[in-house]
């Protein structure tokens, strides 16, 4: 059962989908920044790999649910 909503709280809903992406961006780049600072053999390195694949999976999971909100 589909639960049908109003204009206003779609845009809203839209709008916090948004920011939460903006938000995940910025994690990615902070994340891909100590990556690249740490090198290949660093320690943590693998998590932080782990880390990264997550928010990206993250993010397009935000896409595919909201995609009026990133057209």
């Amino acid at each position: 059962m589909r639960i049908m909503t109003s204009p206003d709280r779609q845009g809203a809903e839209a709008e916090q989908a948004r920011y939460f992406a903006t938000e995940l961006k910025h994690w990615i780049d902070k994340i891909v920044l100590e990556i690249g600072r740490g090198g290949k053999r660093a320690t943590g390195t693998t998590a932080k790999r782990h880390e990264l694949s997550d928010l990206h999976r993250q993010l397009k999971a935000l896409r595919d649910s909201f995609p009026g909100a990133f057209m």
